[in-house]
C-alpha cells in the first residue's frame, strides 16, 4: 500500500474509523473484511495516540456512530421506497429523519474539532506517523 498523507481535521479521522467499523459489521467477503479490518486498525492506532481521555469526546464519538449507523439503514429503506415509487407520508418521514441524522453527525463532528482544539490536543506532524518497526 502506497502512504499518502493528507491532511485532516480530527473529526475526519474520528469518522473514517466509525465507517470502516459499520462497514467492518456488514462486510460478507472475507477479503473484504480483512482489509476494512487492516484499514479500521491501523486509523485507530493513530486515533488512540492522538486522542486525550475526555468524556465529552468519547460521548461525542457515539453520537456520530450513532448517526451515521442510522443514516445507512435510512439510506436503505430510502432506497426500497424509492423502488417501489412510494413517495407517501412514510418516505417523507424517512426524508426527515435523515436530515436529523445529518445534523446529528455534523454536530458531532464540530463538537469532535472543538474538544480537540479546546484541549490543545491538535497533534504534530510527527505523531502521525507509524512508529518505525
Amino acid at each position: 500500500m502506497n502512504e499518502i498523507l493528507v491532511p485532516a481535521d480530527p473529526a475526519d479521522l474520528i469518522d473514517r474509523i466509525v465507517v470502516l467499523q459499520l462497514r467492518m459489521e456488514t462486510a460478507d467477503d472475507p477479503h473484504v473484511r480483512s482489509d476494512l479490518t487492516r484499514k479500521h486498525a491501523l486509523l485507530s492506532r493513530l486515533a488512540d495516540r492522538i486522542m486525550p481521555p475526555d468524556d465529552n469526546l468519547n460521548a461525542l464519538t457515539r453520537q456520530l456512530g450513532t448517526a451515521r449507523r442510522d443514516l445507512a439503514t435510512l439510506v436503505r429503506d430510502l432506497q426500497a421506497f424509492d423502488a417501489r415509487k412510494d413517495y407517501g407520508a412514510a418516505f417523507v418521514a424517512l426524508s426527515q429523519g435523515m436530515l436529523a441524522a445529518i445534523t446529528s453527525a455534523e454536530e458531532a463532528r464540530d463538537g469532535i474539532n472543538q474538544c480537540f482544539s479546546r484541549l490543545g490536543a491538535l497533534p504534530s506532524a510527527d505523531l502521525l506517523r507509524e512508529p518505525e518497526a
